[in-house]
């Protein structure tokens, strides 16, 4: 099921990637704007779901509720999603965009980033290679405060 979420995610990603020449327009006019904010809500929707995803599976694993090979091939799966959506934003995207929406862009590249930290740290604790889920902790800290900061609409730290 947090696959399917994130391989919704993963479609709103190409969308993004699909409407670029939109983007790239510099004359600003509703539609346009509408259209950003349309694909600002899905990308923050998204943010959560990886965010819940990972807490989710690091609880059902330490509770014995998903074998470590259940765990590390789901890993696998979100840190490939993590890569090919930062991968995305970044290659195909940045350049196509203002000034404005490249700080916003960067902002989920930024997330990307560490979700991709999210799930070493994670993984690293699934395989005996971390005593402890402490930087995995640290990382989804992270993570959630570049939730907060994207929902409440700042500026890059």
């Amino acid at each position: 099921m947090g696959f399917a979420r994130r391989l919704l995610g993963l479609v709103v990603a190409v969308s993004l990637v699909a409407s670029s020449a939109a983007l790239a327009q510099t004359a600003r006019d509703p539609g346009r704007e509408a259209m950003l904010q349309t694909i600002g809500m899905l990308a923050g929707q998204g943010l959560v779901l990886g965010h819940e995803a990972l807490a989710g599976l690091a609880a059902r694993y330490e509770k014995g509720l998903v074998s470590r090979e259940q765990a590390g091939r789901v890993l696998a799966d979100m840190g490939r999603y993590a890569e090919l959506v930062a991968g995305v934003f970044k290659d195909r995207l940045m350049g196509r965009l203002g000034p404005e929406e490249r700080r916003d862009l960067g902002q989920l590249i930024g997330f990307y980033e560490v979700e991709r930290e999210c799930v070493a740290a994670l993984a690293a604790f699934v395989g005996g290679e971390a005593k402890n889920r402490a930087a995995f902790d640290a990382s989804m800290e992270r993570l959630s405060g570049i939730i907060r900061q994207i929902s409440l609409g700042q500026g890059a730290p």
